[in-house]
């Protein structure tokens, strides 16, 4: 080829890339989840296309496509099961106190779901406790288990819940696994080929197998859940993997999950029903007994960026919202978006005792980083700040004044609110609540109290290196 050939075709490709990044930089003026991000993508796609072309493929998407929720009358025989578990859980809907009625009303209007009465829960901390209660129901089952979590590792633990499925699967229980693709990047056929001989529905839940949608990658399905026969759920921070016991790197894992039984629980499987379908386009209708058991109420939430509004997001900030003394939340990392931020900061300078409680170690630096720059604003509000001396934190709750509690999966950041499939579940009793007091006093008394002024205190490249990993808080 003559230097004139390649560099005419140079030339056109290069002019053809410029015109894509014209018409990227227009799609993300009308998709971007803020003004921010609109004006940051289109200025790369317009003066970088060549870089910023694959990364908007991958990142730029702020709405999960492809995902059927129920009622929207879009898969008819799904809306069909999950108004069967709504029908059974009916019965028992029991409304939250005037002063939480908020968080109900919206999750209500945005998902379907109400709270319900007729429960008992448990407060599950830390690995051993959560996967002993876990094993122990799963070894009850009689009908049907329901096992979903983001990260399944072939090791110690995942090799126990493996033999739990297998037994239950030998005395004709009905089991099915889902697990995230990339969560759980590495489980292969020497983990789930036992189970599936063994006649176990195990599936991973693959964000870009639909055609058209192959750089569809920056979403996850963050969601922990076990169901056994429709009458015991559990669900919270906890993932399958040795390091969850404290035997990974990081040491001591200090994490919280929760048990519930009763009225709730067949409610808890629409999220799952869902996550089912759009995995492998099987609609599953479990035959679950409902069965009541105590007097908790509980308000299960499932949030996901297949829904135009964020359902964690909203629940959360009527939460913060209608606080009037206490608001703790422990979380292992700490982006909120603009809203929460203002909201964690109102309440403070309301008078509302507002505590966060973070790792004091990283298991990722970027948004480990980024938590310090919001150091200077929650300061002058009032907001006060503590990191765990030892291990890794890693659990999700949140405890407003003496009643009210969330345990699950939801992080206190943007990945959580806006990009992640979430659930969790608020608990209104007192009784709970004071378990989640007494919990979180062990886990104040074992951190540290941050100096917010620390972060203006330190050196320029630490603070310049906690700004840039913050550029990056929308996608972490």
């Amino acid at each position: 080829m003559s230097t004139s050939a390649f560099t005419a075709m140079l030339s056109a490709i290069l002019a053809v890339i410029h015109i894509a990044g014209i018409f990227y930089a227009l799609r993300a003026l009308m998709i971007a989840r803020t003004p921010q991000s609109a004006i940051g993508w289109a200025l790369a796609l317009l003066t970088i296309p060549y870089i910023a072309i694959p990364l908007f493929w991958i990142f730029g998407q702020s709405r999960f496509s492809g995902y059927v929720s129920m009622g929207t009358g879009e898969c008819p025989a799904l809306d069909a099961v999950a108004h069967r578990a709504l029908d059974a859980c009916a019965p028992h809907l029991s409304a939250f106190p005037h002063q939480h009625a908020d968080c109900e009303r919206i999750a209500r209007n945005l998902r379907g779901l109400e709270a319900i009465g007729g429960n008992s829960t448990r407060l599950l901390v830390d690995g051993n406790e959560t996967f002993e209660a876990i094993f122990q129901d799963i070894a009850a089952a009689k009908k049907f288990v329901v096992v979903q979590f983001y990260i399944i590792h072939n090791d110690g633990l995942g090799q126990r819940l493996r033999a739990a499925l297998l037994e239950a699967a030998a005395r004709r229980v009905d089991c099915h696994v889902l697990y995230d693709a990339v969560g759980s990047k590495g489980l292969d056929e020497n983990w789930f080929g036992p189970l599936r001989a063994a006649g176990v529905h195990v599936h991973d839940f693959v964000t870009n197998r639909e055609r058209g949608r192959h750089f569809q990658m920056n979403f996850r399905n963050h969601r922990k859940l076990v169901v056994v026969d429709g009458r015991v759920g559990f669900l919270g921070g906890l993932n399958v993997g040795d390091e969850y016991l404290g035997l990974g790197p990081l040491g001591a894992w200090r994490d919280t999950h929760l048990r519930v039984e009763g009225a709730v629980v067949p409610a808890l499987l629409i999220s799952f029903y869902e996550d089912w379908n759009y995995a492998t386009g099987e609609v599953l209708d479990l035959p679950f007994e409902m069965v009541p058991h105590g007097k908790q109420r509980v308000l299960p939430f499932a949030s996901g960026p297949a829904q135009t509004w964020h359902v964690a997001s909203a629940v959360y900030l009527e939460v913060i919202h209608d606080s009037k003394e206490r608001l703790w939340i422990a979380s292992p990392y700490f982006i909120p978006d603009p809203a929460t931020r203002s909201a964690l900061a109102h309440a403070a300078l309301r008078g509302v005792d507002v505590r966060i409680l973070l790792p004091g170690k990283p298991d990722h630096l970027l948004p480990w980083l980024s938590s310090f720059t919001l150091y200077p604003q929650m300061r002058e509000a009032g907001v006060r700040i503590w990191r765990m001396k030892e291990g890794f934190m890693h659990q999700k709750v949140l405890l407003a004044d003496d009643d009210l509690s969330i345990v699950g999966s939801v992080n206190l950041d943007y990945r959580s609110f806006m990009i992640n499939f979430e659930l969790a579940a608020v608990v209104q009793d007192v009784s709970f609540a004071a378990d989640v007091e007494a919990m979180l006093n062990r886990d104040f008394s074992n951190s540290r109290e941050e100096d917010l002024s620390s972060f203006e205190k330190a050196g320029f490249f630490f603070r310049l290196k906690c700004r840039l990993a913050a550029l990056m808080s929308p996608e972490q």
